[in-house]
């Protein structure tokens, strides 16, 4: 009766924290209410009818309900979730690892209560006359010690997997083979650490069952210990693992913005010489069309209708060598043009009231990256808006401040990544895509400045809205 209860007391908590803790890590096959339910409630099952009778039937049983669990575990993974597989491993893994070792510190507080309550109790028990009294004491001491075992341990389960998802914090990150061995193998440790304390904690000496805590009273402060720590180390090694995967994104990120820079100094380099070309270009063909159309003027005949309208032409043409704006520094002009040129392609109106501040200390090639960037991403946003769609950049000073605006339609929900404050692409490949936002806040953050991000409604149409602060005092150049 009893070991009945606490069997089922035990996969009743198991399954619940179960259930929870995949759900937090992986994405559900079908509603997002129905998969942890129906994982808990068939892990529930698997325990009563699969696990429970594998207990006492093999010689090496320890090892056979662990390698059970976790292939119970994995199937029910595979049955209600997609993901990768060696994602799906690691959950289950960390899953049968972190309740296995939580079970040992329950094991000594349960050792640890019955000896203090039969400490207390021993008066009581010593005037008990008859059978019926002594059952009814054992039974409801009980009763009350597991259920309050059973909390601790659902409350135990709840904060572990809590923090070790809370901690594991780059979930949709797609990791290699080895990455996923280096989370892994500290859970199989803890596993085989699990294993052999099964081993000790009860064996049998000469026919008769001894316990660890009987023959060794230490280890009831040494064991829950050692459990401890073994739960730190395997959350301390995902966090570890974490900051390495940042750090080597950061990394590949700052090696992508530096390639950017280079590639747009040498772009410009050469968008210069032609620029240059372009001006002298413009004023020699003028001076040309101005003494041909003051020798057409002074020509008469049925021909001059006609030279007319094709110098006109001519003018047109030249004048499409002017750019559409003169914002004070010609790389800043460049880049605003061919963005104009590429958004009217797209049939979407560009709005600028741009200068260059050209009295600041801000290096034109961050002004440049963050213009191509903002009005990149507003491009691309606002090409899949179906109405009227627009852009509009703007920027000003505010003391020792200066300030980029950038506005555009778009459709569909914002989403803000919970680590990095900053929008989610929504392109599948998030890891070579959705850069262009960090790009921005790197220049600014160069510049003791950061980005803001928000959003609004304008004529029926949501409009997003990034604004680029930087502040050029006391600010040394460095390479991004």
């Amino acid at each position: 009766m009893y070991e009945l209860f606490h069997a089922l007391s035990l996969y009743l908590a198991d399954s619940i924290a179960g259930g929870i803790y995949t759900h937090r890590f992986l994405k559900g096959r079908y509603s997002k209410k129905l998969s942890p339910f129906a994982w808990a409630a068939l892990y529930f099952i698997a325990n009563c009818l699969v696990l429970e009778p594998l207990s006492g039937t093999y010689p090496f049983n320890e090892l056979v309900i662990v390698i059970a669990n976790i292939a119970v575990v994995f199937l029910l993974q595979l049955l209600l979730y997609k993901e990768e597989p060696l994602k799906q491993v690691f959950v289950a893994v960390s899953f049968v690892a972190g309740r296995n070792i939580i079970r040992y510190i329950i094991i000594v507080m349960n050792s640890s209560l019955y000896n203090l309550i039969y400490d207390i109790s021993s008066d009581y028990i010593s005037h008990i006359e008859s059978v019926e009294e002594a059952e009814r004491w054992f039974f409801f001491t009980n009763v009350i010690i597991w259920t309050a075992l059973i909390i601790v341990y659902s409350l135990l389960l709840t904060a572990y997997f809590s923090l070790l998802s809370k901690k594991f914090t780059r979930k949709d990150y797609r990791f290699q083979p080895h990455e996923y061995a280096f989370l892994i193998l500290p859970n199989v440790a803890i596993l085989c650490i699990s294993i052999t304390l099964q081993m000790l904690v009860v064996s049998v000496e000469n026919e008769i069952t001894v316990v660890i805590f009987d023959k060794v009273p230490a280890t009831m402060f040494w064991i829950p210990l050692i459990c401890v720590l073994l739960l730190g180390v395997n959350i301390s090694s995902v966090i570890l693992f974490q900051k390495l995967v940042q750090l080597g994104e950061e990394k590949r990120k700052r090696s992508l913005l530096e390639n950017q820079v280079t590639q747009m100094q040498r772009e410009i380099e050469e968008i210069q010489d032609i620029y240059s070309d372009m001006r002298g270009l413009r004023h020699d063909m003028r001076s040309h069309l101005e003494s041909i159309a003051a020798v057409i003027g002074r020509t008469a005949g049925k021909d001059k209708e006609e030279l007319d309208g094709y110098i006109g032409q001519m003018e047109k043409t030249v004048s499409r060598l002017d750019f559409a704006y003169k914002t004070g520094n010609p790389i800043t002009d460049v880049i605003i043009h061919q963005k104009k040129q590429e958004a009217e392609k797209r049939q979407i109106t560009l709005e600028v009231d741009f200068t260059y501040p050209d009295k600041q200390q801000i290096d034109v090639y961050d002004i440049g990256i963050v213009l191509n960037n903002a009005l990149e991403n507003a491009i691309e946003a606002s090409s899949k808006v179906d109405k009227n769609k627009a852009i509009s950049l703007r920027s000003y000073m505010k003391g020792n401040l200066f300030f980029i605006e950038v506005e555009n339609d778009f459709c569909g929900e914002l989403v803000i990544d919970s680590v990095t404050g900053l929008p989610v692409s929504s392109k599948e490949d998030r890891q070579n895509h959705g850069l262009g936002i960090e790009n921005i806040q790197r220049c600014a953050k160069k510049y003791m400045g950061d980005i803001d991000i928000s959003t609004r409604e304008k004529n029926g149409l949501k409009r997003f809205c990034l604004t680029v602060m930087m502040y050029e005092r006391y600010f040394t150049p460095e390479k991004a």
